[in-house]
């Protein structure tokens, strides 16, 4: 009796407990958390930070605006077409008055530029033109418009545009939006008595340049915008295929032609078309430009790699072009990259077309059409140089993997021919040319502003080619987006500057480097709040190179500093530049975790941008992968200790993709150097990457099949290391990612039965990143808290 008593107060305590008690989540297994953000929310991981600190995260993460000019300046030098958070208006570059733009008439017609294809270009001095879709078409008829938009009154007005026929692909658009360049797919016979529209182009997953690189990094669209572009995207894809050559954004997909098709001029006012050439079957689009009148064209075209491709694939064919290409095994003179690469230089009235084809020398660049000079008599070309890697025997033409990019000027001769008379190289424009890292364009018929990367610093370059003039217009670290200028009689750049520790905001700044104006103040109470500040150093290694990096603190923090928590980040890639500018996403974490008290230390070292293309390809020569960038960084963060900057037990490590590869690959090799790890959406096994799929970068890494080479694979994956694994290790990782989540599950279930502190975050639904602002909430409260706990 007493005892079945005891039982019934233990039971009532119970029920009391649960009624006070807080919801908590699902059960925990194996330090496995699951973040599902569509399922209930009670089963949602509790928050592991302050409300207070979740408040500030909030803020850093979501509060910021991304101010960006997206038109040339107004012919009077006086406005420019700008896009923030508070959407589209005309900026006065004087004043920083701004004619916002109703965002209703985006709701109607989609600028084509939002898709990226064609630009806004200047009708008059008050008129700035585009292309639209028409998000409510029915037909060819009505399928787009050409939007004329009112700088003063920001008035929207629109003028239908139809396509004649079926038959016919959109290669590019000249600013004056009549002049078109377009295809034609010569139909066969059983296919002219077929109502059903083919596709111009097949898609090759093979990491190629993305057509209009020329452009510079966008930002983000405002929202509302941005599901604009999203639902048209999903609603009339067969208006967007319109448009030959859209490639993805992140570069991974390229399109190409089918068949040899036909090029025509194609006046969109009058219907008439006038035949150019024949661009060769496995044809992608490099980049068009149009000089300022719609006058001339210029166009570039280089070839696809196994044009017949594989509908599946299950590791590297050593008889692809690709494979070979990538390993160094495929002669210049059978590679299609280069082959098959054609400039047309076009005269819109008259038809006439001149060729440019790289030099017929062994390890000439890959030629792409980049901007023409005021009056239309000089034309840029960008060249990308093949990289040439120790232990492969032909040079690498892969866009993405080339060493170099230059600038080549060709003129105008006396019989309208164009004629190479110049070429720039500078060491900013080193390694793999990725979107929006090397820039040059005319602002006079004899300078230009060049863009491109010197450590972390992406500035503003004039350059005189007749004089030879360079200077650095840029007086303060970071990144320079966007660039446009005014013409030569007020000599003015307009762009968006952004750091690690100044969120985005747009500036004026003279040629000369001088009278640099802010124009807009959009994230002014962002950066006050985040109060940070960033100090440049510099790390002189064993071998004598020299690595210049970037430690971001609190505004009050020492400098140098004094036994601190410091934690360094890696970008993705490999390939790809280490930009300073304002992040606050957990894979980015540059204003993030110095607003809470961590030193970031960031620093690009072999095999990233800004340093010369040797340093550059040194990531993958011989047998470096694996070890030469990882040891690094280790010889880094052994000067910072030895310095007094830090301390053992202090050091933590983070990154997502390569970065995340980085992080683990540092943590095996170097065991008793970092405390604690964050690996995100990381890559970890070279030889299950090469198994499922990956046609070139496994290939490109590591110069030989895993067969050839199997100590050298295992050697370079953190998967097979997981017993020489001490730091505290957290896993972020996306269920829908396409990394293989599990292998990273494997590390982390090898990680906790070896009793090493271990935790994983998995996010159902994400892919490669975290794309949800909930997930990224609740992720940087995970990544504080856990280098909070396990950094002394």
């Amino acid at each position: 009796m007493r005892q079945s008593r005891w039982l019934w107060w233990i039971g009532v305590l119970v029920a009391l407990v649960g009624l006070v008690a807080p919801v908590t989540a699902a059960p925990i297994r194996n330090n496995i958390v699951n973040v599902n953000q569509f399922g209930d929310e009670k089963d949602l991981p509790p928050n592991l930070l302050s409300d207070d600190e979740i408040a500030k995260i909030d803020r850093l993460q979501n509060d910021v605006s991304y101010p960006v000019p997206r038109s040339d300046i107004s012919p009077d030098d006086a406005a420019v077409l700008i896009s923030s958070n508070e959407g589209f208006a005309f900026l006065d570059i004087t004043t920083g008055d701004t004619v916002p733009i109703a965002a209703e008439a985006f709701d109607f017609f989609v600028p084509l530029p939002f898709f990226g294809v064609g630009s806004f270009s200047w009708q008059d001095e008050s008129t700035l033109g585009v292309l639209a879709v028409n998000f409510f078409a029915t037909g060819l008829e009505d399928a787009f418009v050409a939007l004329f938009i009112n700088r003063f009154s920001g008035e929207v007005n629109a003028f239908q545009v139809g396509l004649p026929d079926e038959n016919l692909g959109i290669v590019s658009i000249a600013p004056n939006l009549t002049n078109w360049l377009i295809v034609r797919e010569p139909p066969t016979a059983e296919e002219s008595s077929s109502a059903e529209f083919k596709p111009f182009t097949k898609r090759y997953t093979i990491g190629l340049p993305i057509p209009f690189a020329t452009r510079e990094h966008q930002f983000t669209l405002p929202a509302r915008l941005q599901r604009r572009v999203d639902q048209l995207r999903q609603r009339r894809p067969d208006l967007l295929n319109r448009f030959l050559f859209q490639q993805q954004n992140d570069g991974t997909a390229i399109e190409a032609t089918r068949e040899p098709y036909n090029l025509f001029l194609y006046d969109a006012t009058t219907g008439e078309e006038r035949y150019v050439t024949s661009i060769p079957y496995a044809s992608a689009l490099l980049n068009a430009t149009w000089t300022s009148d719609s006058a001339f064209a210029a166009v570039s075209f280089f070839g696809v790699p196994d044009a017949e491709g594989r509908s599946s694939y299950v590791g590297a064919l050593f008889s692809e072009e690709i494979y070979r290409d990538s390993t160094g095994n495929l002669p210049p003179r059978q590679n299609p990259i280069i082959q098959n690469n054609n400039t047309y230089v076009i005269d819109f009235a008259s038809g006439q077309t001149q060729v440019i084809r790289p030099d017929a020398t062994v390890g000439a660049p890959i030629l792409e059409a980049h901007d023409w000079a005021p009056g239309g008599q000089s034309l840029l070309i960008k060249a990308h140089h093949p990289a040439y890697l120790k232990g492969r025997t032909h040079p690498v033409y892969l866009p993405r993997f080339s060493s170099r990019t230059s600038f080549r000027f060709y003129d105008r001769d006396n019989s309208g021919q164009f004629r190479l008379s110049k070429t720039f190289e500078h060491p900013m424009l080193s390694g793999g040319d990725v979107v929006y890292r090397s820039i040059a364009d005319f602002v006079s018929p004899d300078e230009l502003i060049v863009r491109g990367v010197v450590g972390s610093n992406r500035h503003p370059y004039y350059y005189n080619r007749v004089s030879g003039e360079l200077r650095n217009l840029a007086d303060r670290a970071g990144s320079y987006f966007n660039v446009v200028a005014t013409s030569s009689s007020t000599r003015q750049i307009v762009f968006t500057y952004t750091s690690y520790t100044d969120p985005p905001d747009i500036y004026r700044l003279r040629w000369d480097g001088t009278a640099l104006a802010r124009l807009t103040w959009q994230n002014e109470e962002l950066r006050v709040e985040a109060n940070l500040r960033q100090d440049p150093v510099t790390f002189t290694l064993r071998n004598g190179q020299v690595r210049v990096g970037t430690l971001i603190q609190a505004a009050d923090a020492p400098f140098p500093p004094k036994n601190v928590r410091m934690i360094v980040w890696q970008e993705g890639g490999p390939n790809v530049p280490m930009i300073n500018q304002w992040m606050t996403n957990v894979e980015n974490p540059y204003a993030l975790l110095p607003s809470f008290g961590f030193a970031l230390l960031i620093t690009p070292v072999a095999g990233r941008h800004g340093y010369t293309p040797a340093v550059y390809n040194s990531l993958v020569d011989s047998a470096n992968f694996g070890q030469i960038d990882i040891d690094e960084q280790a010889e880094i963060v052994q000067q910072a200790i030895s310095r007094g900057w830090t301390s053992k037990g202090k050091v933590g490590i983070t990154g997502c993709s390569y970065g995340g590869y980085f992080t683990l690959q540092s943590v095996v090799r170097h065991p008793d150097l970092y405390a604690a790890a964050n690996p995100q959406c990381a890559f970890i096994d070279v030889i299950s990457e090469w198994k499922l799929g990956s046609v070139i970068l496994p290939p490109y890494l590591e110069g030989l099949p895993p067969f050839k080479a199997l100590n050298e694979y295992v050697k370079d994956s953190p998967s097979y290391g997981a017993d020489k694994v001490k730091a505290a290790v957290l896993t972020f990782h996306g269920t829908e990612d396409f990394l293989p989540i599990v292998q990273n599950e494997n590390l982390h279930l090898q990680l906790v039965n070896r009793g090493v502190p271990a935790r994983m975050v998995r996010f159902i639904f994400e892919g490669h990143g975290l794309g949800l602002q909930e997930n990224q909430l609740y992720a940087a409260q995970e990544q504080i808290s856990w280098f909070r706990t396990h950094l002394k």
